[in-house]
């Protein structure tokens, strides 16, 4: 099954956190499974699961740092709306059929996915989370809101200097102490980190951009990328240097990156609204994704009605 899907993966435009080099680099290989939908000897649709246990629970979930799995659809040329519609609900029937048994599942939809009404009809659960993406036929130099590219041409007036590098424990460092300030756990190692760029450089799917001020490396961000989208994964940035705008300059540079490359990029997103008013303030277009979960076990449920 999952040499079928990477002979699928190189042939379809598989958003890259459903991509199987992905799995493999977050989770192992013998950590993930993969559900494909065939008809006519032709494979028309994937979905990509986590085997996540938590506790005494079994999962059907996402790993660390993926931001979306769950249904890739392949349509039939000439298919009307109607068609369409009646396409997917066949396909997502399908997967929810095929799904392993399952304490808890928890899977966020990849945003071109719109419709997840065979899912509810099945007892699934959805919140909607928003991320913000840069289209990439955007004019480069109308992105920014006023105050954003104040703070870039500070950065610039001070001599910060935007580079490539690949020195995964620089980088590590600040994104450390972008949790200390946030308050937040981290749930990576810098081994998890250094050996994800590993196998992400071999297919040429990840980039790192370094602010450096007066010798010092004071911000930088970690970016990996598909056929269609550069993501921001992950950042950081020295907090003694926080108001010089050195990551304004940063995200600058990566989006121009992205641009010249014929790339949507994609913030990513973040509910906590601080980080959405950053993301908003480069000008970037919402984009509406989908949360849906289920909870099967009745000790979990409990679990979480008392919580």
């Amino acid at each position: 099954m999952k040499n079928l899907y990477i002979e699928f993966c190189k042939k379809e435009p598989i958003p890259l956190f459903s991509q199987y080099w992905w799995l493999d680099a977050v989770c192992g290989r013998e950590n993930w499974e993969v559900i494909l939908f065939e008809k006519g000897g032709e494979i028309f649709g994937s979905f990509a699961y986590f085997k996540k246990r938590k506790a005494i629970f079994n999962g059907v979930a996402q790993p660390k740092l993926t931001q979306c799995l769950g249904p890739y659809i392949k349509y039939p040329k000439g298919q009307g709306y109607y068609k369409k519609l009646s396409w997917e609900k066949e396909i997502m029937d399908y997967f929810i059929d095929s799904l392993p048994k399952y304490d808890f599942f928890d899977i966020s939809f990849h945003h071109s996915i719109k419709n997840w009404l065979p899912f509810f009809w099945r007892g699934f659960k959805q919140t909607t989370k928003y991320t913000y993406v840069i289209e990439k036929d955007c004019d480069i130099d109308k992105i920014e809101i006023n105050n954003r590219k104040r703070r870039r041409k500070k950065a610039q007036k001070l001599s910060v200097e935007v580079v490539e590098g690949e020195d995964v424990e620089i980088f590590y460092r600040l994104n450390q102490l972008t949790h200390i300030r946030q308050q937040k756990e981290m749930v990576y190692s810098l081994e998890f980190v250094q050996n994800l760029y590993k196998q992400l450089k071999k297919e040429g799917a990840v980039k790192m951009f370094f602010a450096l001020h007066q010798g010092k490396t004071v911000a930088a961000n970690f970016l990996v990328e598909d056929s269609e989208t550069v993501y921001y994964l992950m950042g950081g940035i020295d907090p003694e240097f926080a108001d010089i705008g050195a990551m304004d300059l940063v995200q600058y540079e990566s989006i121009k990156y992205a641009l010249s490359k014929g790339k949507n990029f994609d913030f990513e997103g973040s509910m906590v609204e601080s980080i959405e008013k950053y993301f908003r303030s480069f000008g970037a277009t919402q984009k509406a994704y989908f949360e849906v979960t289920k909870t099967e076990s009745k000790l979990l449920k409990a679990i979480e009605c008392m919580k």
